[in-house]
């Protein structure tokens, strides 16, 4: 067998999961080993863990209470997404941050 590049592995290791077979048997199937199969499979999921940004978010049945308007936009910025959903941050929070997070999530 030849030496495949990385696209190949990433559209073989895709393939692979949204298939019903286990390693060995698709790895069989496919005339691969199935140790170099579970060593891209680890590879791309590991690059996947990486490359995941997670933010510590509180989650509230409601808005918070009212107050005036001049206290609320001194306490903190407020990012309306356009599903409607409404994030509050702290001042201290980077805006670099808010602007990424903002562009990722729509």
């Amino acid at each position: 067998m030849f030496h495949q590049g990385r696209e190949y592995w990433v559209a073989t290791v895709a393939e692979f999961e949204r298939s019903k077979l286990t390693q060995e048997r698709f790895a069989s199937r496919r005339g691969i080993r199935a140790t170099t199969l579970r060593s891209w499979i680890y590879k791309l999921r590991d690059e996947r863990k990486t490359s995941v940004s997670l933010v510590p978010v509180r989650v509230i049945a409601s808005a918070a209470p009212a107050a005036p308007a001049r206290n609320r936009e001194a306490a903190s910025i407020e990012l309306e997404l356009r599903t409607g959903v409404q994030l509050r941050f702290a001042m201290d929070v980077d805006p670099d941050y808010i602007a990424a997070l903002a562009q990722r999530l729509g």
